[in-house]
């Protein structure tokens, strides 16, 4: 599922060969007054959820890196308005995939699932020979349609179809990220299910 999990509540560092136990919201406090060196700690213990999430939204492994850091850098960025005492994880993942559609739509990169590989890596496992390129024509064909389809939604509808399929969050952190209210996420979510539906079948 998504990444909206509880902040650690410290942070593990090195220092001249010892552990050293740091709270993470003194590294917080540090780097809101200008610390890099504390904020390169935050850095460190998030970049991999944020790394993970960007990549399972774009598949890209150049662009996640790109959207990761124009992430962190957001978040360096947005400290002075951090409210102190909350969890820095699902604030920065906020920023993330608000920052990761933006880039996304930018690009024109469609989050596409890739549960067709795995369909198709299982059927062509069980028949290596003559079906095998009839089966990869065909799954070239099929994500073909749905980038196509994907294209000719809304940016709303592509966003919160991005965010459920994409990113596999809930209705209520999609609700979280975009600032919108459950029922509109859920509203918009059942209008593009169906836009996909009309759009795929008349194809």
């Amino acid at each position: 599922m998504g990444t909206f999990c509880c902040s650690l509540a410290v942070v593990h560092l090195q220092k001249r060969g010892e552990a050293v136990v740091t709270c993470e919201n003194d590294l917080i406090e540090q780097a809101r007054q200008g610390d890099q060196e504390a904020f390169r700690h935050l850095w460190e213990a998030h970049h991999g959820v944020a790394m993970a999430a960007a990549l399972r939204l774009c598949h890209q492994h150049a662009l996640a890196e790109e959207i990761a850091q124009g992430a962190f850098l957001l978040a360096w960025r947005g400290l002075p308005r951090f409210q102190q005492g909350s969890p820095f994880r699902p604030w920065l993942m906020r920023i993330l995939y608000r920052h990761a559609l933006d880039v996304m739509e930018q690009q024109h990169t469609r989050s596409v699932s890739f549960d067709d590989v795995v369909e198709l890596e299982r059927r062509t496992g069980a028949n290596p020979d003559a079906s095998r390129d009839e089966d990869l024509q065909e799954l070239v064909a099929q994500r073909e349609e749905l980038r196509q389809a994907l294209a000719r939604l809304n940016s709303d509808q592509r966003r919160v179809i991005a965010l459920r399929y994409g990113a596999d969050l809930t209705e209520a952190d999609i609700a979280r990220v975009l600032g919108w209210p459950v029922g509109t996420v859920k509203s918009r979510l059942n209008r593009a299910r169906e836009r996909l539906r009309v759009l795929l079948t008349n194809e």
